[in-house]
């Protein structure tokens, strides 16, 4: 089968691989939809802490089943699913109390097993016993559905920080992320949304799709200009992995404010200064958010497929396999949205 096959740092090579063999209790998908994450570029570039080369990139993806392996399952050769990349153990105390998103035990698809931007793609096992598979609903096309992933990890940034009725939210960055936070933050009941972005490009697209508030962070001081349209914001979410964010976060935030770190931080940045008088004075909560479960997989198929989430606006780019560096050209330089890879 044809598969872009990473091998080490810029180093993926579009090649023939063997074809994935589907053993008891795995299933195996032919890939019909994989997304770029901006995650799948920073492993071409730099690698990753989980990534275990050589490897096939690829976690936001929906497929067809072709064989399923021995075992008494709920799926059939010919269904329509998406996959929730991360495969907990299902038996530690983090995946039993309901967040296996946290298990100690976690493998990825597309980081340990190879992933979606290949002609087939193996279900392990374990993925299948616990849930990871979803079917997709009739009315969601195969590249909407791979987009489910993403939005399952802004349902859990914005569970944890619990988006209630009337909240002013601050998101900063308006890339797919920010876009699918801004608009998941109106469906939790948020009256005002507020991106933030310094990229041109971003904001040429958001201007496109007319935010509540659009702030470009080049022109003025994001906290002074959030601060002109709010006495302060209740929840801020960093879709951006922008060093000098959190600490705006902080300072823009009203008492009793929750700001989620939904994005890491490059390299050499992990202890950034923020300010611990504003957190203790003002009572502020801080969450980390970090992937998401099957369930929020499930919950994000359900919102797509209700199109309470203009989705299909952001997926700018369709691409073959062989285009697939080129997909990653588009995603750094913010000359694309969501790219798609559809042809394989």
């Amino acid at each position: 089968m044809k598969a872009a096959v990473l091998s080490g740092i810029e180093n993926l090579e579009i090649t023939e691989v063997d074809r994935p063999a589907c053993n008891s209790g795995e299933v195996l998908l032919k890939l019909e939809a994989c997304a770029i994450c901006k995650t799948d570029t920073k492993m071409f570039h730099s690698g990753h802490r989980d990534l275990k080369l050589p490897r096939i990139l690829g976690h936001e993806l929906a497929g067809t089943i072709i064989e399923v392996g021995k075992g008494d399952y709920k799926f059939d050769v010919g269904d329509r699913v998406q996959v929730a990349p991360g495969l907990p153990c299902g038996g530690c105390p983090l995946c039993i109390s309901g967040v296996p998103n946290m298990c100690d035990n976690m493998s990825i698809i597309g980081f340990h097993h190879d992933g979606g931007f290949a002609e087939y793609m193996l279900v392990p096992a374990n993925g299948v016993q616990n849930g990871c598979i979803n079917t997709i609903p009739l009315s969601l096309s195969f590249e909407a559905a791979a987009l489910a992933e993403p939005l399952a990890c802004c349902i859990n940034a914005q569970e944890l920080s619990k988006i209630k009725l009337g909240d002013t939210v601050v998101i900063f960055g308006a890339g797919p992320l920010g876009h699918l936070h801004r608009q998941l933050a109106h469906i939790s009941g948020a009256s005002e949304v507020i991106l933030i972005e310094n990229s041109p490009e971003r904001i040429a697209f958001a201007k496109k799709v007319a935010p509540d508030y659009l702030i470009d962070s080049t022109e003025v001081d994001p906290v002074e200009a959030v601060k002109e349209i709010t006495d302060g914001a209740d929840v801020v979410i960093p879709a951006c992995s922008d060093p000098e964010v959190p600490a705006q976060g902080i300072e823009m935030l009203n008492k009793r404010g929750r700001i989620v770190f939904f994005s890491g931080l490059p390299h050499g940045y992990e202890n950034i200064p923020i300010d611990h008088n504003q957190i203790h004075y003002k009572e502020l909560q801080i969450f980390g958010a970090y992937g998401c479960t099957s369930e929020q997989n499930r919950k994000a198929l359900k919102i797509l497929a209700a199109r309470k989430i203009a989705v299909d606006e952001l997926i700018t780019d369709h691409i073959s396999l062989d285009e697939l560096i080129k997909g990653f050209e588009l995603v750094d330089s913010h000359k694309a949205m969501e790219v798609v890879v559809t042809s394989f």
